[in-house]
């Protein structure tokens, strides 16, 4: 693979990574965290994952979610 390639691939796996964390802050700001508190609760959010967890899907962010409102309800409105 060349090196503009493997650039070019990188620069989309980056582009991808910040679309993702944006629509991680749209689902906790529709699951009610303060607007002033998302940065802590995004960094609460990914410190919270299960590295050993194969399935990551609609449930687990769910779960996560809801895991995060029961640990850190100060978070939310």
């Amino acid at each position: 693979m060349s090196k503009d390639r493997i650039k070019e691939l990188e620069e989309e796996v980056e582009e991808l990574s910040i679309q993702l964390s944006d629509m991680l802050c749209v689902a906790l700001l529709l699951a009610g965290v303060d607007e002033d508190k998302i940065e802590k609760a995004l960094d609460l959010y990914v410190e919270e994952l299960d590295d050993e967890s194969v399935e990551y899907g609609v449930k687990e962010i769910l779960a996560n979610i809801e895991n995060l409102k029961t640990k850190h309800g100060e978070l939310f409105k």
